[in-house]
């Protein structure tokens, strides 16, 4: 018995303890797919490492305590929500100043802090403003708040803020792209107005003063290179309105078109490189070369509503034509004009996303598809301040207090029928 234990005792190969010892066994081993096995194992772990290295470098936000608080809340909310929850977000301080989409939620403020939230009661991220008039702007994944008449402005993205920027005069206007680089308008000390650009780290790259014109808005071109400004300039007694093009990179003007006997109020790019005017007597379009071209015509008083997106513009007007009150043109961002299509209500605010267009009228809210063909109406809008459409055909309506999330299988969501259009 003793012999048979000192045989198998015999038989057993001593594994080293040390991982250094080991690994040069399998290194050195005579089969080759040990070996290759254990490079193979190598190169992963290597690439592993690195790859887990890059993540951290690019998302280092990610451990901030903001970052890690919002997670936390996210996980919290999570588990709280329950059925029903997902058809409203309730403003946590109970009032409202703007608001605008933001991935699947809302980005909104209150005049002391901004908030991304989502349906069901998930605040995503919160960053104390303390601004007097907040605006708040989203392009792409990045969002911009300003104070309006006021100095300050924040940069964020969807895990917390990127910048925040302190201007010398008060500012006016703003926007911001997809890629998150934003403009912001001011009343310039010692000049009219001014422009500035910045890109989506808070850094500014463009800046342009002038004593000549008064700037009313300003937009960037998709790839961020090219800034339209749309000012306006006194001449005697005459009031004419200009598209002026800027190169970001070279800081300099390149080209512009006058629009007399027009006062402009909104600018926007559009994907062919011209800039769409939105102006009190209609509709311009102006090429790079300074060619502008009026598209649609409307009496100062008859505009009604006017909404602008990344792929689109929308606009209604009085209608005196039959039974319609109003009616709706659309913008594509090709520049093609659509309409106008007649409307029996004079809405009260429009939006217009790649679903189509939502028009919020006295009876409720209207979804119309990119052919403007009608789809459905809810009654329960009435009474919101404005509306914003998602790009998969949801509603959300804003109100003092909170905003309401509508679609067509709502409630009282009912098709519209052909003979109302």
């Amino acid at each position: 018995m003793a012999g048979h234990v000192k045989d198998r005792q015999s038989n057993v190969i001593a594994f080293p303890r040390s991982k250094k010892e080991r690994r040069k066994i399998l290194r050195e081993s005579e089969d080759k797919r040990v070996r290759l096995c254990v490079k193979l194992r190598t190169a992963v772990g290597w690439l592993l490492a690195v790859g887990a290295f890059l993540f951290l470098l690019a998302n280092y936000r990610l451990l901030t305590p903001a970052s890690i608080r919002s997670l936390t809340s996210y996980a919290i909310a999570g588990l709280r929500q329950h059925e029903g929850d997902i058809t409203s977000i309730v403003y946590e301080n109970g009032s409202l100043a703007d608001g605008t989409l933001f991935g699947s939620g809302l980005a909104y403020v209150d005049g002391d802090t901004l908030y991304l939230a989502k349906p069901g009661g998930l605040t995503t991220m919160k960053k104390t403003l303390a601004y007097a008039s907040p605006v708040v702007e989203s392009g792409g994944e990045y969002v911009l708040a300003y104070d309006r008449g006021g100095h300050g402005a924040t940069l964020s993205n969807s895990v917390a803020p990127v910048a925040e920027l302190t201007l010398t005069s008060p500012i006016i206007t703003g926007s911001i792209t997809e890629d998150g680089y934003c403009t912001l308008v001011t009343d310039e000390q010692g000049y009219r107005t001014a422009v500035y650009v910045y890109n989506n780290r808070g850094a500014e790259v463009f800046k342009w003063q002038t004593s000549e014109y008064y700037i009313l808005s300003a937009a960037l071109s998709p790839d961020g290179k090219t800034l339209a400004a749309l000012a306006f300039q006194q001449n005697s007694v005459s009031l004419d309105s200009k598209v002026l093009f800027f190169s970001v990179g070279k800081g300099e003007k390149e080209a512009e078109a006058t629009l007399f006997g027009t006062l402009g109020l909104e600018v926007a790019y559009l994907s062919n490189g011209a800039a769409a005017a939105l102006c009190d007597d209609g509709l311009y379009t102006v090429s790079r070369k300074g060619q502008a071209e009026k598209v649609i015509s409307y009496s100062s008083n008859d505009l009604l509503a006017f909404s602008l997106s990344n792929d689109a513009l929308a606009l209604a007007t009085r209608s005196y034509s039959g039974s319609s009150r109003s009616d709706i043109y659309l913008m594509r961002a090709s520049g093609k004009v659509e309409g106008p299509y007649p409307v029996a209500e004079e809405p009260s605010a429009l939006a217009v996303s790649r679903a189509g267009v939502a028009a919020l009228s006295a009876s409720g809210v209207s979804v119309y598809d990119t052919s403007f063909q009608p789809q459905w109406r809810n009654p329960e809008a009435v009474g919101a301040r404005r509306v914003l459409l998602t790009d998969d055909g949801s509603v959300f309506a804003l109100y003092a207090k909170q905003s309401r999330i509508f679609t067509a299988h709502s409630t009282r969501s009912e098709e519209i029928p052909n003979d109302t259009e």
